[in-house]
């Protein structure tokens, strides 16, 4: 893809302008800083009783306002660090988020208003994805981030898009001008039915959206069905019911991230997927092997089967 929608913006390092967040830091700054100033007005004996109340008593009223003092420090912190992360597409959130994508041009869509009082929208993630393809879509040259973000524009249900023209190496190779466009759709296996096609086809060749001399084909993604069982070993039967949870919560979010089209399905993934706080080891039984995802194809989870086995440390136990 072009160089806008190439780039993984949970790649990027970590903000230097927000500060890392030490209470027992700041506390400690404030008392050195307490000391010093002290020392230019008192003699040493005195200043050395001072800050014995301060540091070592904490019932001292000393004590408790330098702590109170750094609590409040910590809080300023913290709220600069969030009005930093705001401003910034890869960190922003929520209606932060709503303020970069109305600078762009781009609205929040409504995925769900069948109920007035749970309006359901776009969660942040899809919409910053969107976001950060809104400038591809400003060329009516047919780039590839153009075309998939007036697919991913045309209708809610259409959750990844791939486009494929005579560079992408594919046999049968794609003919010049005649990019296909594969759809993965929310619904059911994955599968884009003609009508979800079309409102991506008319969305995509509307006027000042796609080169005269393109003939664009869209076609939907074709399923690759998969089942996950696997046994996690936990060390502790008592919390064998806690931790197959996570690990079920896990799964889940290991599927959801994983429809795409295209992108090829690893077991070492989903073993690290399941590896939440209390799994010892994971052994997965399905799928047998990695699971190879053509190009115009989407991997399709049809079940989770897990369950927890206890294993026993020796020792290391007690």
């Amino acid at each position: 893809m072009s160089r806008f929608a190439a780039l993984d913006l949970s790649t990027l390092p970590d903000l230097s302008s927000v500060a890392v967040l030490d209470f027992d830091a700041i506390l400690e700054a404030r008392l050195l800083e307490l000391e010093a100033q002290l020392s230019e007005v008192f003699e040493a004996p005195k200043v050395a009783e001072v800050m014995a109340l301060a540091r070592n008593i904490a019932a001292s009223p000393m004590r408790y306002l330098n702590e109170a003092a750094a609590a409040r420090e910590l809080y300023l912190s913290n709220q600069i660090n969030a009005a930093v992360r705001s401003v910034f597409l890869s960190t922003a959130r929520g209606s932060d988020l709503d303020q970069i994508g109305a600078n762009r041009g781009v609205a929040r869509k409504i995925v769900d208003d069948t109920d007035a009082s749970n309006i359901i929208m776009e969660n942040d993630e899809a919409f910053r994805a969107r976001i950060q393809l809104v400038m591809e879509a400003y060329s009516p040259h047919g780039t590839e981030g153009s075309y998939v973000y007036w697919a991913l524009d045309s209708d809610d249900r259409v959750v990844d898009v791939a486009v494929y023209g005579p560079n992408h190496g594919l046999d049968p190779a794609i003919p010049p001008a005649e990019p296909k466009m594969v759809v993965l759709s929310s619904e059911g296996d994955g599968t884009a039915n003609s009508e979800l096609l079309e409102a991506v086809f008319n969305n995509c060749t509307a006027d000042k959206r796609r080169p005269v001399a393109d003939k664009l084909t869209v076609i939907s993604a074709t399923p690759v069905p998969y089942e996950i069982e696997a046994v996690v070993h936990v060390a502790s039967p008592s919390a064998a019911g806690v931790v197959l949870a996570a690990a079920q919560a896990a799964a889940e979010a290991f599927v959801n991230n994983r429809l795409r089209i295209g992108r090829k399905l690893y077991r070492t993934s989903l073993a690290a997927a399941l590896s939440v706080e209390g799994v010892v080891d994971v052994v997965i039984t399905k799928p047998a092997g990695d699971l190879e995802i053509g190009p115009f194809d989407a991997p399709h989870c049809t079940d989770v089967t897990l369950t927890a086995e206890a294993v026993s440390g020796g020792w290391r136990d007690v």
